[in-house]
């Protein structure tokens, strides 16, 4: 990874992390539950919050690998978006569970879940499933 990338993934999470942290939220708006676990521990609150940037992104890149990259694959709008539209468990034990649909590029309809694990201390990837979408 080139400095150039890691200078601009660093300044686009630290920018979520304050838009995250320092804007109001609306009360209809809610948040996945690690998005909101990220945000409620105060003590390390930025930097989780920056971990869990790096850990949706993570998941991402896996899913779209996994479904044969960007040329047959694309995520759905909410692994592009506000960190906390990202479907995701806190597993409670240092990693993060994403579920990621998608499908062919130009999909209205998903056709592809992927779950992914992430490990915050270790950043190994764990592919949990892929295949078609589950009810």
């Amino acid at each position: 990874m080139n400095s150039t990338f890691r200078l601009i993934a660093s300044a686009s999470l630290a920018l979520i992390s304050l838009a995250l942290i320092q804007q109001p939220t609306p009360a209809q708006t809610t948040f996945s539950d690690c998005a909101s676990k990220a945000i409620a521990s105060r003590d390390e609150a930025v930097a989780k919050i920056n971990d869990l940037g790096r850990a949706r992104n993570l998941a991402r890149q896996t899913a779209e690998a996994a479904n044969g990259g960007l040329a047959e694959y694309r995520t759905d709008a909410s692994m592009h978006g506000r960190l906390s539209d990202a479907a995701c468990v806190d597993n409670g034990n240092g990693s993060w569970t994403f579920t990621i649909k998608g499908g062919a590029p130009g999909f209205v309809t998903p056709t592809i879940e992927t779950v992914v694990t992430v490990d915050r201390s270790t950043w190994q990837v764990k592919v949990d499933y892929n295949g078609a979408v589950r009810s």
